[in-house]
């Protein structure tokens, strides 16, 4: 069945950083605060390209899910819906209201929630699973990860890390020699300004939503 979704952000996040500045100065063994707005900025790149790579937003917000399914026109009304009700964003922390044609649902008496998958599952009055009719359904609620996972942290800071060591040499140099004058080799692939290198791609991958093309 069809389904037509609008999300708004009801409460967004201070900050979309996936790692703290003082876990990145950390990593590299910096005490100072020279390079703190260079570093600063780095962080928030690298963060936007990983949850970029990733196609979902990963930080924790309170948003809204307005779910219109699609149905035939009178008398054809089709009585079918949605079974489950996956919600746009995931892992769900808290559940604030489900509105099914503006009557309040509750948990778990007309529905339960998987928090991990960000599925909703409609009950009937057995408190068996069945479709959600194909009704206006909002649902809102908070999602995303608080704290952020150490493998998606370990991400973020190979890619600054990255940057950090890219600052003082020619990014697409890849070997250089000096006998017989000189030779010099590059390559594109740098991991710099959020390019995603093999080895942080392998730990994001288990956050990653594909993507279908038509």
């Amino acid at each position: 069945m069809a389904l037509d979704i609008i999300t708004t952000i009801v409460t967004p996040a201070a900050k979309a950083d996936l790692v703290t500045l003082t876990d990145v100065k950390t990593e590299l063994e910096i005490t100072g605060t020279a390079a703190d707005t260079w570093l600063n900025k780095v962080i928030s790149r690298a963060s936007a390209a990983a949850a970029q790579y990733c196609n979902r937003t990963l930080v924790q917000e309170v948003v809204k899910d307005e779910f219109w399914p699609g149905r035939d026109g009178y008398p054809w009304v089709l009585p079918g819906g949605v079974a489950p009700l996956q919600l746009t964003r995931w892992p769900v922390t808290a559940v604030d209201s489900v509105l099914e044609n503006g009557i309040a649902l509750s948990d778990p008496a007309d529905y339960r929630r998987q928090p991990g998958t960000g599925h909703l599952i409609r009950l009937d009055g057995n408190s068996w699973p069945r479709k959600w009719p194909a009704l206006p359904i909002v649902v809102q609620y908070t999602a995303g990860y608080s704290p952020i996972p150490d493998d998606l942290q370990d991400a973020v800071i190979r890619m600054v890390k990255a940057r950090w060591f890219l600052r003082q040499r020619d990014p697409l140099l890849r070997q250089e020699e000096t006998p017989g004058v000189y030779s010099a080799t590059y390559w594109v692939s740098t991991g710099a300004d959020g390019a995603i290198t093999p080895d942080v791609a392998d730990l994001l991958d288990n956050y990653r939503v594909p993507v279908a093309f038509a």
